[in-house]
């Protein structure tokens, strides 16, 4: 039988597109586990939250934009009364009404900015890759799994410094003149 890991996911109905990006994730990180998400009940589904799931879950995550809404705080509430490994994150390219500036003031949590959909998952997944590897054997992650997650993890590592290695400044960003090659006449 598969081993079976859930995230609860605390998320306005305008983070759709990074809760997308998310199940994306998850479906592709290791194939003998069974990934379960659960999501904030929309506004319109007049739904309260699923605490059973939020309390049967590893993970937590929480997604801020513009505004917080009812019932993220509860949800909020119980996962850091359960002390679940949290993942947080807001979106800077939004501006923050003042119940989600207020609320992440108060929460004490470590916010993870972020400008874009794949700006989060590529922050998430290294974040969720480094929890899996510590939380092991208490996650229940096969061997085999672990080895893929750790070279998928010195993958993106090694990918992150060649991309710093690109960005490298060479003199012209504040201006200057830029010579024809020798060869072109």
């Amino acid at each position: 039988m598969a081993k079976q890991l859930a995230v609860y996911v605390s998320a306005s109905p305008e983070m759709d597109a990074e809760c997308e990006l998310l199940g994306q994730l998850l479906a592709g990180m290791f194939h003998s586990t069974q990934w379960t998400i659960k999501r904030t009940p929309a506004y319109y589904e007049r739904m309260n939250p699923d605490l059973d799931a939020l309390r049967g879950s590893q993970f937590y995550v929480i997604l801020l934009g513009m505004d917080i809404m009812a019932p993220m705080g509860v949800e909020w509430m119980v996962a850091q009364e359960m002390g679940l490994p949290t993942f947080a994150f807001h979106n800077v390219e939004v501006v923050a009404s003042p119940a989600t500036s207020y609320f992440m003031r108060q929460s004490g949590a470590q916010w993870q900015s972020y400008r874009s959909p794949q700006e989060f998952i590529h922050q998430l997944e290294r974040q969720l890759i480094h929890k899996l590897l510590e939380g092991t054997p208490g996650y229940g992650v096969e061997v085999s799994d672990l080895e893929e997650l750790s070279a998928r993890l010195k993958a993106l590592e090694e990918q992150d410094q060649a991309q710093d290695r690109g960005e490298e400044r060479r003199g012209a960003g504040r201006g200057g003149i830029i010579l024809p090659s020798a060869g072109a006449r």
